[in-house]
């Protein structure tokens, strides 16, 4: 019989095949993207049902294409198994060119497996006809096709090569390679159409035009339902596509902040909310001499003392607030039990898992640091010392001056009265009167009534002398000696005092100093020595000041007062020199910024006063200053020492010890 083809069939079954070709495409690209994982099968089965029932819609409608004059039916069952070759092929295809290595071996495996599937699909489907008549194969014909099969299954596996190496260029590459494999895909089904022919039997049924519409009917269904199969791989292709780049972004930019994590300079960890450590750095590790893992779930308190789990817990949950959001100097303790100092910074974080606040914490080795600044203290100390030593000799000279006076004089005198007294002894013992006017003479001699009247002031004198020597040399020896770093209760009005005495040559001859102490003030939990090295920098810069603003014959005035407002102690140290400008102002805090002649200031001394206030003591530094007016420096400490800053003395005497 002869028969012909519908060409809108054709062109829908070649269209169908180039849907399944560019689903193949789409499925190979997402195979290449995923490295590894459960979804990479999912893949290879869901690519493969849509290529084999893509491929198997164009042999179908490319079967509807061919027009006989007789009536053809299709056995349901053989129709429907002709599927699983296509199928079965399109797996083993799909796999072995996911695989990304494209050798000689491989790529002639894919195309087998390709042109194998697709020729048992067309010769099981050829058998699903139900004819009234016979098909005879052309045995020539036949092997051509397969032949044919597998070379242009060869074609098709080649242009799948190229869109791999090409894949990052635009879409239009996959469409016209999809394009191009569809045809050759069609061309399988058609040479292998070309090596049936069929014979009528003389009873058969003739073919009616009704048959015709019905085919082209069932084969757009089929073309409709095969673009529905093939769009849904796009899609999810797509979804899958962004999925996994968004998930690849996320696993980037985690294992990019992980590095930066893992090599920070300051120790890092998260801390749960029961206080324990659940994620570290190996600075952590280093930092307090732990073996990997030896922190796992590791309680706070047993890396930093004074956190106690409790003290902890109540500031995740927000009962009090002392700890996060504040940077402390605390103390450290290693695992082979040795304490260093450490700087350290809690805060809350964002992130809620399981309904749990949690916490991260950055946390500084200042063992040199605390070494530099307990040196630099200790430079300062005797540097102020150093600049003061002619003043303070001067203030111990002058009364040494007159005591030595007095103690001649007090001398000569004994001399006389001791002469007058033997005379007055001697005239006694020898009862004869000729004597008493050689007594006389010495008692006039000896002038008893000037004595009398001026040996208690030259004692008087001499005993003021001493015990403003005695000051003098006490409050150097109080300002002087070191309280090695401890936290200690403090007579805030004793430490004024004695600073005041050690810096009088600074200011008694260019100020008043006019002093307010509140005596109700208690003793403050402080470090003794840098509290008065505080005290004695403002002190002398407001001297200089006054000296600076006033000539020599007038004189400024100094005030200090104290109060008590609330939990802190607050002193005020008010000056009427030179004032400073806005410029100045806010810089004075700074490290090496001083506004006065080289040789005669370093620019450490009001940076060190920030230092021992605000970070030391917790507590607070701040001036106020109108320029040619004064200048008001405010210090604010808490009466009871914080949490932080005990620890951290402590940590200083370990240093240093």
């Amino acid at each position: 019989m002869e028969g012909h083809f519908n060409f809108l069939l054709v062109g829908l079954s070649i269209l169908v095949a180039g849907f399944a070709a560019y689903s193949a495409l789409v499925v190979l690209m997402q195979a290449w993207n995923i490295n590894a994982g459960k979804n990479k099968p999912l893949w290879y089965v869901f690519g493969s049902l849509v290529l084999g029932s893509g491929l198997w819609a164009m042999h179908f409608i490319g079967m509807l294409a061919h027009v006989i004059p007789v009536n053809m039916p299709y056995d349901v069952i053989i129709t429907l198994l002709s599927v699983l070759p296509a199928i079965i092929g399109a797996f083993f295809t799909l796999y072995l060119l996911s695989s990304e290595r494209f050798t000689l071996f491989n790529t002639q495996m894919a195309a087998l497996s390709l042109s194998l599937g697709i020729s048992l699909m067309h010769f099981i489907g050829m058998e699903a006809i139900v004819i009234e008549g016979q098909m005879i194969y052309d045995f020539t014909l036949f092997i051509a096709s397969l032949l044919f099969a597998h070379i242009l299954a060869s074609f098709a596996v080649y242009l799948i090569t190229l869109v791999h190496k090409f894949r990052k260029n635009k879409s239009s590459l996959r469409l016209a390679c999809a394009a191009v494999i569809g045809a050759a895909i069609s061309g399988m089904h058609y040479i292998a159409m070309a090596s049936v022919s069929f014979y009528q039997q003389q009873a058969a049924n003739s073919f009616s035009p009704q048959m015709s519409a019905q085919s082209q009917v069932l084969s757009l269904i089929i073309a409709a339902v095969v673009a529905i199969f093939v769009a849904a791989t796009i899609l999810m292709a797509l979804i899958e596509q962004r999925l996994q780049a968004a998930e690849d972004t996320a696993r980037a930019s985690q294992a990019r902040e992980q590095d930066i994590i893992e090599h920070l300079a300051n120790g890092w960890f998260v801390i749960n909310d029961k206080g324990h450590i659940h994620q570290y750095n190996s600075t952590v590790l280093t930092m307090f001499s732990y073996k990997p893992q030896g922190l796992d779930n590791c309680p706070l308190e047993q890396l930093m003392p004074s956190i106690t789990q409790e003290k902890l817990i109540k500031e995740i949950n927000g009962e009090q607030k002392e700890i996060i959001g504040q940077t402390l100097i605390l103390e450290g303790a290693k695992a082979n039990g040795n304490r260093f100092p450490i700087e350290v910074t809690f805060s809350k974080m964002t992130l809620v898992i399981d309904f749990k606040v949690m916490c991260n914490c950055i946390v500084r080795d200042i063992t040199s640091r605390v070494q530099l600044e307990t040196q630099l203290r200790h430079a300062m100390k005797l540097e102020s010392l150093g600049e003061m030593a002619s003043g303070i000799a001067h203030e111990i000279n002058t009364p040494i001056q007159y005591v030595s006076d007095n103690t001649a004089f007090l001398k000569e005198s004994f001399a006389n009265m001791i002469t007058a007294l033997q005379a007055s002894q001697d005239y006694l013992d020898n009862s004869k009167p000729e004597g008493g006017e050689a007594v006389k003479a010495l008692i006039e001699k000896a002038d008893l009534n000037f004595l009398t009247e001026e040996i208690p002031l030259a004692l008087s004198q001499s005993l003021e002398g001493l015990t403003r020597i005695s000051t003098i040399v006490g409050a150097m020896k109080s300002f002087s000696h070191s309280s090695r770093g401890e936290m200690k209760l403090t007579n805030i009005t004793e430490a004024i005092e004695t600073t005041l005495t050690v810096a009088q040559s600074e200011w008694r001859h260019v100020a008043e100093v006019e002093t307010i102490f509140d005596s109700s003030l208690p003793r403050v939990m402080c470090l003794r020595d840098e509290f008065n090295q505080v005290i004695l920098n403002i002190v002398v810069n407001a001297a200089h000041a006054i000296a600076e603003k006033f000539a020599a014959d007038e004189r400024g005035k100094i005030t200090i007062r104290t109060h008590q407002d609330n939990a802190d102690a607050i002193i005020t140290i008010k000056d009427n020199g030179t004032g400073m400008t806005e410029k100045v102002l806010n810089r004075i805090f700074d490290p090496f910024y001083t506004t006065k002649d080289v040789g005669k200031g370093t620019g450490q001394g009001l940076s060190m006063a920030y230092n021992v206030i605000v970070e030391q003591h917790q507590g607070k530094l701040y001036a106020q200053s109108v320029y040619g007016e004064g200048s008001v420096f405010t210090i604010q400490l808490p009466i009871q020492s914080k949490l932080v800053a005990t620890p951290h003395q402590a940590a200083i005497q370990e240093v240093i010890t």
